[in-house]
């Protein structure tokens, strides 16, 4: 029943054309966590329309999901179709970005025998540089972690901010590295809070402001006002979720004691995220 729910809860929230639309349904699919589902409807829509290069993205994307919870057979499988849609959107769209960084990751993260490469994932990076100076930095900075090189990852976005100091997208970036792989709080609020003075108008600036927040346990009042904010923004594809925002909140409510306010938050994020273990994990401290 409660997945049942969740569908419901989905499919509601789309348009009435959307609900006849398989891309609009794997999308949904997706966002709920159902990847098998979603192949589906994205196997569907290119069907319908192969040449469609963000289709071909999204099945790969599906398939690369789905292959996560597979059996070590279907995984080769799934591998390699994940492998081949994202090249195919490429060849259809070569300045499709979510493509190339989806091969990418592919690339470093398969095994040498089934099409992973260190050289391929560079050529990518290379590739993205060209068209999008910071986006190519973020793509040298994974390839540098996924090879445990953080050193190298962290100056990738150092150079970014060097190079565009008034990018409120280099800046925010810079401070989810400091607050997810460095763990240094004080760095990734300054980080955040630079990228709100340089670009207002960059809304995943205020989420990022009010994440560190909610991570570190400080300045939970500025936080609780920054996410406020963001809730009052339509996210583009790509960034923050107003379910993160949602979630961030929440943990702020829970470290000022708010359980109830805590709890509606909580329940809120888990709407957009049903099968998310920690939103699960943390309702279960607040009620």
């Amino acid at each position: 029943m409660r997945r049942i729910a969740a569908v419901m809860v989905a499919v509601c929230a789309l348009s009435s054309a959307a609900q006849n639309d398989p891309f609009s349904l794997g999308k949904a699919a997706m966002q709920r966590g159902d990847a098998e589902t979603a192949v589906g409807f994205f196997e569907k829509a290119v069907a319908q329309q192969p040449n469609n290069a963000q289709y071909h993205y999204w099945l790969g994307a599906a398939y690369g999901t789905q292959a996560q919870d597979a059996n070590v057979f279907s995984q080769a499988r799934l591998a390699g179709k994940t492998k081949a849609e994202f090249e195919r959107a490429v060849a259809l769209d070569p300045n499709l970005m979510d493509a190339r960084m989806g091969l990418i990751d592919y690339y470093t993260i398969a095994p040498a025998i089934m099409g992973g490469s260190q050289e391929k994932a560079i050529q990518q990076a290379n590739e993205i540089r060209k068209r999008d100076v910071i986006l190519g930095h973020r793509a040298m900075a994974r390839i540098y972690l996924r090879d445990k090189k953080t050193d190298l990852a962290r100056n990738e976005w150092l150079t970014a901010v060097k190079e565009t100091p008034n990018s409120g997208k280099a800046h925010t970036s810079l401070a989810g590295f400091y607050l997810n792989v460095d763990k240094n709080n004080a760095a990734a609020w300054t980080e955040a809070e630079t990228a709100t003075k340089v670009d207002p108008t960059y809304m995943p600036g205020w989420f990022r402001l009010g994440q560190v927040a909610a991570s570190s346990g400080t300045n939970l009042a500025r936080g609780e006002e920054v996410l406020k904010k963001y809730l009052t923004y339509k996210p583009e594809e790509g960034e923050p979720s107003l379910g993160d925002a949602h979630y961030s909140l929440g943990m702020i409510y829970e470290k000022q004691g708010r359980k109830a306010e805590a709890k509606a938050s909580y329940q809120t994020a888990q709407k957009f995220f049903p099968k998310s273990k920690p939103i699960a994990e943390a309702l279960k401290r607040v009620s």
